[in-house]
């Protein structure tokens, strides 16, 4: 198994993988192509970049397929429970965002939709107790290297 690669994700972690997935041209890209492992490379790359969070291509092709299968049971669970069995976002957590990237609606601006959905509401309630670090690209120390390899990308 590779290193790393049965760590849960943590709500942060969805979180940056949803705001990279929000991005229009993200969006473009994984519905015209099958073959994505370059776009889940940038994905993986940009949640590092923007957000601090290391995850491989794979880690992030994963998740996004898990999202993507929990958004429609959870949908067609709702559907076969009526109305009265609550709103689908009952069954999910972040179904309203998924909902939001996969129907393309209200991200006009993409990422940045997307963080005011997932962030703003946390920081209101008073879930989000750190400084709002969405809002500036975190930066790598600078002892830090990344190093990309074929497979997916490993920080030394």
């Amino acid at each position: 198994m590779e290193k790393g690669g049965g760590r849960h994700w943590t709500d942060d972690e969805v979180r940056a993988l949803l705001c990279v997935w929000a991005d229009w041209r993200i969006r473009d890209r994984l519905k015209c192509t099958l073959r994505n492992k370059s776009i889940f490379q940038e994905m993986a790359r940009q949640m590092q970049r923007n957000f601090g969070v290391v995850r491989n291509w794979k880690q992030c092709r994963t998740k996004y397929k898990n999202l993507k299968y929990d958004y429609k049971t959870a949908k067609s669970a709702h559907a076969a429970g009526g109305s009265t069995a609550g709103g689908p976002g009952k069954y999910m957590k972040f179904f309203d965002e998924v909902e939001a990237i996969l129907l393309d609606r209200g991200l006009e601006n993409g990422t940045m939709e997307m963080q005011k959905r997932l962030y703003d509401g946390d920081m209101a309630a008073g879930k989000i107790k750190t400084q709002a670090s969405h809002t500036a690209p975190m930066t790598a120390s600078e002892g830090e290297v990344v190093i990309e390899i074929d497979d997916g990308m490993y920080s030394v």
